[in-house]
Order: C-alpha cells, then sequence, then structure tokens
C-alpha cells in the first residue's frame, strides 16, 4: 500500500515537505500551479511553487481550462525534470471552478480526452501523467467515466476524493462509491483520498477497496506521524509511533525555521500560523489554547519562537 501526500494550495510548499520527507512518504506533490501563469513564467510559480530537491521523490499537479495552455503547462514541468505530473480535477472551490478548472472539467469529459490525446503524442514515455477527481459536479455524476479514460491513456494512476464538489469539504467523503470504482477492472493505480485523518480509521476504510495506495491530504497537515502510523497498522495491526509533546514542539520549530530560511523573517511568522493548532489538536487545554493564539497572534519572529519554546 503506497501513502502519498496530495498536492494542497497553501500547505505543501517546500518546507513542509522538507519535514514530511522525514517520515517516509512513497511520494509527495508540490502545491497545484496554475498553467496560466506557467505561460507567463510567473516568479513566485517559478521559485517557491516548484521548488524541489529531488523529483524521484515529488511530483506537481497542474490546474486550467484552456487546453494549450494545459499542454504547455505540462510540456513546461517535464523540461523542469518533473517525472510524475497530476492533472486537478477536483478543487471545488469557487475562485477555481468559475473558470473552469478544477472539478469543473468533470462534466467536460471530450475535452478531457482531446487534451490527453495530444499530450500522449507529445509528452516522454517517461513522464508519468495522472489525474484527481471529485465524484460529481452539479450535473456529472459519473467518475467511472475517468477511470475508463485513465485506463485508455494507461495513467500513472488515479485518485478519487469521495465527495462531489457541492460538498466542498463537508459532511463525509463516501468511500463506497471509492470501494465501488476500485473493484473495477483496471490496467493502472487506484488511490484513495477523503478524511484520512486516523490510522485506525483509515484501515476500515480502506479495508473492502481494491486501492494501490492512498493519498494523505489534511489529516497529514500538522501530523506527518500519521505516515508511519497507517504502515505499521497495515503491517503489524498495532501503532509503534506516538509523539510526545517534546516531539510535536521540536517538528513545529523546525518547520517554522524552514519557512523562514526559504521565505523571510516576515512570511515564516505570518505562514506558520496556520499549523499550530493543527500539530497541538490533542493538546487542548483552556489554558493551552489561549496560550496557542498568543504565539499565533505574535508578529514577531524571535517572540514567537521564544513562546513555542516556553509550551
Amino acid at each position: 500500500m503506497k501513502i502519498y501526500i496530495a498536492p494542497m494550495a497553501g500547505i505543501t510548499d517546500y518546507s513542509f515537505r522538507k519535514i514530511t520527507e522525514k517520515f517516509y512518504p512513497d511520494f509527495m506533490f508540490t502545491e497545484m500551479v496554475n498553467a496560466h501563469l506557467l505561460k507567463n513564467d510567473d516568479e513566485t510559480t517559478r521559485t517557491e511553487l516548484l521548488k524541489v530537491d529531488n523529483t524521484n521523490i515529488t511530483g506537481t499537479q497542474i490546474f486550467g481550462s484552456d487546453k494549450q495552455e494545459l499542454i504547455n503547462g505540462f510540456l513546461k514541468l517535464e523540461s523542469l525534470g518533473f517525472k510524475k505530473i497530476n492533472l486537478n480535477m477536483g478543487c471545488p472551490q469557487p475562485k477555481i471552478i468559475k473558470n473552469g478548472a478544477g472539478s469543473a472539467l468533470l462534466e467536460n469529459y471530450k475535452f478531457i480526452e482531446n487534451l490527453f490525446e495530444e499530450l500522449m503524442s507529445k509528452i516522454k514515455k517517461t513522464t508519468q501523467l495522472s489525474i484527481k477527481i471529485r465524484t460529481g459536479y452539479k450535473n456529472f455524476n459519473n467518475p467511472e467515466l475517468y477511470l475508463q479514460l485513465a485506463n485508455k491513456f494507461n495513467l500513472d494512476f488515479i485518485c478519487v476524493h469521495g465527495r462531489t464538489q457541492q460538498q466542498i469539504y463537508g459532511g463525509k467523503a463516501d468511500w463506497k462509491i471509492v470501494k465501488k470504482l476500485s473493484n473495477l477492472n483496471r490496467n493502472i493505480n487506484f488511490f484513495g483520498n477523503g478524511d484520512l485523518f486516523e490510522a485506525h480509521d483509515i484501515v476500515k476504510k480502506i479495508k473492502n477497496c481494491n486501492l494501490d495506495g492512498i493519498m494523505l491530504s489534511r489529516g497529514v497537515i500538522g501530523n506527518p506521524w500519521l505516515i508511519p502510523q497507517v504502515r505499521e497498522i497495515l503491517q503489524t495491526g498495532k501503532i509503534s509511533t506516538t509523539p510526545s509533546f517534546e516531539d510535536i514542539k521540536n517538528t513545529l520549530l523546525e518547520h517554522l525555521e524552514l519557512i523562514h530560511e526559504n521565505k523571510g523573517e516576515i512570511k515564516a511568522s505570518l505562514e506558520i500560523n496556520k499549523f499550530i493548532r493543527p500539530y497541538f489538536k490533542d493538546y487542548q487545554t483552556d489554558s493551552q489554547k489561549e496560550k496557542y493564539t498568543k504565539i499565533i497572534t505574535e508578529k514577531n519572529l524571535s517572540s514567537k519562537i521564544q513562546k513555542i519554546k516556553e509550551l
């Protein structure tokens, strides 16, 4: 069972992946990149979003709705050394779907088929393409079509998030649909995604599925220990990796330092804030919550670091 880390906008940047890498996922993805910005050689996309050390363990994901921009984007990412490139067909956010990208692509099967027809004639045979989808968008509710498409073009894998676009991240991921799709005939790898937060629960969700792997997303934010925990329970039936409070604190401090090194003091002080409560989600007394709030509202990086050390 492979464990991949999903592309997450605003989360899976270089610093996040350097922390995650220490817990040995089978593969990781950068934040998703905009095909239009790629075309315009956007500096942030090139220097921040696509910053990687090793494309053997890190791939990327592209989103867009213009066929030529997407094709050029795939080819540009390939030229930058990426060996695994994923097409985003799952993002549910209104700012993405209003332009016909993300999960809005689901209702445009012919467009996707034509896109891959042309891509396959231009991309290197060694470059592995994949798709990540949701189960529905507006009137579209036939994700099996995209499993067939993935088979037709012999893609690297298909990843199915068991939610519709309309659900955004609400409700529950439907693992019955994931199970049904995973058990259909196929010649490609199949990954499941959605509500994978805790190792014991993950094993229950995937028990009757025919998966080649899972793609962890929100569950691994502030909790890279989930990666070895899932492996352990699958292999031995029990979890032996349990971080102490000090382990968590030291990992947070290392994460903060990595952001500081890569993006500077101001961004580090701001960007670490989204991770603080997730890291300490199992330590939530009233006094602890008050301390986390003070850390988050502290703008001075040195003072923020000191407050974390004093936890």
